[in-house]
C-alpha cells in the first residue's frame, strides 16, 4: 500500500470513528441538557471517545485529533444552551454596550464549551487506546 493511500485510509478511519463516537455521545448530552435546561453535561463524550479510541487502535490506525472530533460532535447541545441564553437575554431592555458584552460572553462561552468537550473527548480516546492495547496484550497467540 502506498504512503498516500495509507494516509487517506487513516484519515477516513479517523473521521468515521470520530463521528461514530460523537454520534454516540450526542443523544446523551442532548438529553442531559433537555432534562435540566440549565447545564450541558459532556460526560458522555468520554464514552464516545473511549469507543472511538478503542476502535481506531484495534484497526491499527492513528488516533491523532479524533477526540476533538468526538468532542465537537458530542458537544453540539452547547449551541442549544447558547441559543436559549441568547433568547432570554435578547428580551431585556438595556444599553447597547451591555448587549455587546453579553454577545462577547456568549461567544467566549461557546468556544470554551467546545474546548472543554474536545479535551474530554481526547481523554476518552486515550483511555480507549489504552484499553485496546491492554485487551490486545491479553489475547492468546
Amino acid at each position: 500500500m502506498s504512503g498516500l493511500s495509507l494516509w487517506v485510509r487513516n484519515r477516513l478511519l479517523r473521521w468515521k470513528y470520530g463521528l461514530i463516537g460523537g454520534g454516540v455521545a450526542l443523544p446523551c448530552t442532548a438529553f442531559s441538557y433537555w432534562q435540566t435546561e440549565s447545564e450541558v453535561s459532556v460526560g458522555a463524550v468520554v464514552f464516545g471517545g473511549i469507543l472511538a479510541g478503542y476502535l481506531l487502535t484495534r484497526s491499527n490506525s492513528d488516533t491523532t485529533r479524533v477526540g476533538i472530533q468526538v468532542g465537537v460532535v458530542g458537544g453540539l447541545p452547547i449551541l442549544w444552551a447558547v441559543f436559549h441564553t441568547y433568547v432570554a437575554v435578547a428580551g431585556f431592555t438595556q444599553p447597547e454596550w451591555v448587549t455587546l458584552g453579553q454577545g462577547v460572553f456568549l461567544t467566549v462561552f461557546t468556544v470554551a464549551g467546545f474546548g472543554i468537550a474536545a479535551v474530554v473527548g481526547e481523554i476518552g480516546v486515550q483511555i480507549g487506546t489504552w484499553l485496546a492495547d491492554t485487551v490486545e496484550d491479553r489475547t492468546p497467540t
